[in-house]
């Protein structure tokens, strides 16, 4: 099709091993026809793609019949009109590597269109997007598994697709196939039906939004698609304000910022580390940053560096009622831990500092004690640093305000009507696309709202790939590319969003600290007593009228801060809701834990596949520190990215020998999983 009108789907996958197992191609030729054709070679694929878009080109001048399909294809070559396709591959950083091997693919890859590269990627070795130019046709590879963030097989199965997902073959990716070797009908009808299942998915994406040149590359632009349409067309005025913020910038002010920025608190009370805890109370913020985005303020204006005399006013301010935001350059001596739960990480020190820390003492990456510290903190972290530490000082080397304000009420409402279509239409078969809208927009608004303006700029060209930072003065021109009428939001906004989250979080540490097991970002397990159960109800109490009044400032009605499940029940956003008890708990750092809940064990070892977990751990008793998955138990697969391989012989699962000149690949290779906690934790 001619580019405005794309409209076919296409869909790629190569092989997975260091020469080529197979590759195949679906490609839709109406509602109820999918073509799917296949190769063993790069010979193959060159040639197939030469033939594909030789007819794409035809086909954007003469349609689909054909009398002459030879002078037809000569007449389409020569005419100047602009024809594109588009390829999906699940994971192109993958299969990326792959293409290299048909010289031609690479340097078409490698040049530049319009001064720009025709890679796209956030960074080295997984690209987003890849366009090179065969037969006149701009070929662009899209990369599906950044639009769904999902596997292929959570793909087909949560959109329910006519087409789900096979169970992988026996030891598909572990023994040893080369172009030569015979496939089983289970390898091929695994390998068709891949694509097909791809296709399945991204038709639904073209019907929502009619052409598939009009789908956004990932899946947070769809949610900027829905904020501009919201916010930024509906307040021009909010719009040029987050614009001209933005564009105000210097480097020196986003590397603060960007080195300012922290995530989620996870972490592990040293106290309960290795043991066997029972009777474990867990408590969830329900959707936290979506929550302190609706009712909390945020620094909205430029930052202006300002007199380190005003530190003390600045600090005075009521946090949750203030004039200005605010963050600093600190310098502390002699800090201890107050709590057994520790705050401020250690990758959290000024970098540019020759001597930021000294003789610290670290506990699983949280600094417990050091006898120098210097530090940039917002005025949020600042306040929980005070309550968690003892120190000498402060020495403030440098100050930075900024007006503080809340999102404006257009951004307020759009998250409120989804927080509430997401809770009230789950479990309702006539409302799923609604519901699934929904929750991808609240899961990932924090996301768009922390997005980096400005990032490393990733090149390829015929050396391979290049990260480096941007020069001055492409740091300005890159600033300078961003468009008023799409501003909704600015950077340090989502600086804020994760600090307010913490500083939530941190109301309950420090109250309850020596009975609290183990946080992670928005959720709390501990031992905690009935008295600590009436403190969560007045920290909901506080919420509630917190949201109560943000609604009264900006005109929201407050019902919309609760909305009703499908059963009946109420939830409120932001609260500390209560979830299932653990009967029996055990920790061994961050994202290490396993839970005994309704007579069922439950593992999360960040790393490791939870199946692999199941398989090995059948009792709490069985975590312990020290435990090891072999190669045959961990399932799981470790990289390794060949860029320059000789000229080989393998020998395939047939014992029958192939000669390879591929020149990249990537070997995937079966690894261990130790579980054991490191000497300084």
């Amino acid at each position: 099709r001619r580019r405005r009108h794309t409209r076919s789907v296409s869909a790629l996958l190569l092989s997975r091993s260091s020469d080529l197992l197979v590759w195949q191609i679906a490609i839709e030729n109406g509602d109820d026809d999918i073509k799917v054709f296949m190769g063993r070679t790069w010979g193959e694929l060159h040639v197939f793609m030469d033939r594909l878009t030789t007819e794409v080109r035809r086909q954007s001048v003469y349609g689909q019949p054909s009398i002459d399909r030879v002078g037809e294809n000569i007449y389409a070559y020569k005419l100047k009109q602009n024809v594109a396709m588009k390829i999906y591959v699940h994971n192109l950083g993958f299969e990326f590597q792959h293409l290299q091997n048909i010289e031609a693919f690479r340097k078409e890859f490698a040049k530049k269109y319009r001064g720009k590269s025709r890679v796209f990627a956030r960074t080295s070795r997984k690209p987003m997007k890849a366009a090179m130019m065969i037969n006149k046709v701009q070929v662009e590879y899209r990369d599906s598994l950044v639009l769904v963030q999902k596997s292929l097989k959570a793909w087909c199965k949560d959109e329910k697709l006519p087409v789900q997902k096979l169970e992988e073959p026996k030891d598909y990716y572990l023994e040893m196939r080369t172009p030569n070797t015979p496939l089983t009908d289970e390898e091929v009808n695994y390998s068709i039906n891949d694509v097909v299942s791809m296709i399945w998915g991204l038709r639904k994406y073209r019907e929502k939004y009619q052409t598939l040149s009009h789908i956004p590359l990932t899946q947070t632009g769809e949610v900027r698609r829905k904020c501009r349409e919201k916010v930024s067309r509906a307040n021009k005025i909010w719009a040029k304000h987050c614009h001209d913020v933005t564009v105000s910038y210097t480097p020196d002010d986003f590397k603060r910022l960007v080195h300012l920025f922290s995530g989620g608190w996870t972490h592990a009370n040293k106290m309960y580390v290795g043991d066997n805890v029972k009777d474990v109370k867990c408590f969830d913020f329900a959707s936290s940053y979506p929550a302190v985005m609706c009712s909390r303020s945020f620094p909205i204006g430029e930052f202006v560096q300002c007199n380190t005399m005003e530190f003390d006013a600045l600090e005075a301010q009521d946090l949750n009622n203030c004039d200005y935001r605010w963050y600093m350059k600190v310098e502390l001596n002699n800090v201890r831990s107050k709590l057994d739960n520790t705050y401020w990480s250690l990758s959290k020190v000024a970098i540019d500092e020759d001597n930021p820390i000294s003789d610290q003492i670290v506990d699983n990456g949280r600094i417990y004690s050091c006898s120098h510290l210097v530090a940039y903190m917002t005025d949020l972290d600042w306040d929980t640093f005070k309550q968690c530490y003892y120190y000498d000082g402060p020495i403030v080397k440098e100050l930075y305000k900024s007006k503080a304000g809340f999102l404006p009420k257009e951004m307020i409402d759009t998250i409120l009507d989804y927080f509430q279509y997401k809770t009230s239409l789950k479990g309702l078969a006539d409302s799923e696309s609604l519901y699934n809208e929904s929750k991808q927009f609240v899961n990932s608004i924090y996301g768009v709202a922390v997005t980096k303006v400005i990032s490393n700029i990733i090149e390829y060209d015929a050396n391979g790939w290049e990260s480096k930072e941007p020069t001055d003065a492409e740091f300005y021109d890159m600033i300078g590319q961003t468009k008023e009428e799409d501003s909704f939001t600015e950077y340090q906004i989502g600086i804020w969003v994760t600090a307010w989250a913490r500083h939530n979080l941190f109301d309950f540490i420090i109250a309850l600290d020596e009975r609290v097991v183990y946080c992670d970002t928005d959720s709390i397990k501990g031992c905690f007593t009935d008295e600590d159960l009436m403190f969560v109800e007045d920290y909901n109490k506080r919420i509630e009228c917190i949201e109560n009044n943000v609604a009264k400032q900006l005109g929201i009605d407050p019902a919309k801060y609760t909305a009703t499940t499908s059963k009946g029940k109420v939830k409120r956003l932001g609260i500390m809701e209560r979830e299932d008890d653990c009967a029996e708990f055990k920790t061994l750092g961050a994202k290490r834990y396993v839970d005994l809940v309704d007579g069922h064990i439950e593992c999360t070892i960040a790393g490791l596949p939870k199946s692999a977990a199941r398989a090995k751990i059948k009792s709490v008793d069985e975590f312990h520190d020290g435990l090891i998955w072999k190669t045959n138990e961990s399932e799981k697969l470790i990289a390794r990215y060949e860029d320059n391989q000789r000229p080989c012989t393998w020998i395939d699962r047939d014992g029958v020998e192939y000669e390879s000149d591929a020149k990249y690949g990537i070997c995937l290779q079966p690894t261990t999983f130790d579980l054991s906690i490191g000497n300084e934790f």
